[in-house]
């Protein structure tokens, strides 16, 4: 039995049409206002600038302060990654530090003047606005265990 004209009329517009919609849906900047949008949807969150004039995402999840820093900006805009980041005035040795990076893989913990908790994205070749909110979900699973683990 051979496929009909119309039949394969529509599986070929079909295969057409999903790539352009996937295309649609990747980012190759991280846009501040929907990096903002995505944010609010774990929590509270607000745009600012840091001090070198690119974009800043304050926020809190779980009741965790976290900021998410710009990077590879060029005047504040076109920013290749970002980078979310938490931290702690609490004392926390470099062998504390250690022992987080050596139990979990997706968030860097380091100490300078307290304890910092840091998980880069690059958007370099281009995400998925689903991959990053998927970022956001990775960051907030690790929210009860870095206060967990700086208050032991």
């Amino acid at each position: 039995m051979r496929p009909t004209p119309v039949l394969l009329c529509a599986v070929g517009f079909t295969a057409l049409a999903a790539p352009s919609a996937l295309a649609e849906d990747i980012l190759t900047h991280p846009e501040p206002e929907t990096i903002l949008e995505i944010a609010k949807g774990f929590g509270s969150a607000s745009l600012d600038k840091d001090s070198s004039g690119d974009p800043m995402v304050a926020g809190r999840m779980q009741g965790m302060k976290y900021v998410i820093y710009f990077y590879g900006c060029k005047d504040g805009q076109n920013c290749r990654s970002i980078q979310f980041s938490s931290g702690y005035t609490d004392e926390f040795s470099v062998e504390r530090a250690n022992e987080w990076n050596l139990k979990y893989r997706w968030i860097r913990a380091y100490s300078k003047d307290g304890s910092n908790f840091k998980m880069d994205v690059d958007f370099a070749g281009g995400i998925t606005k689903a991959n990053v909110e998927a970022q956001f979900a990775t960051w907030d699973s690790f929210v009860s265990d870095i206060k967990d683990f700086v208050a032991e």
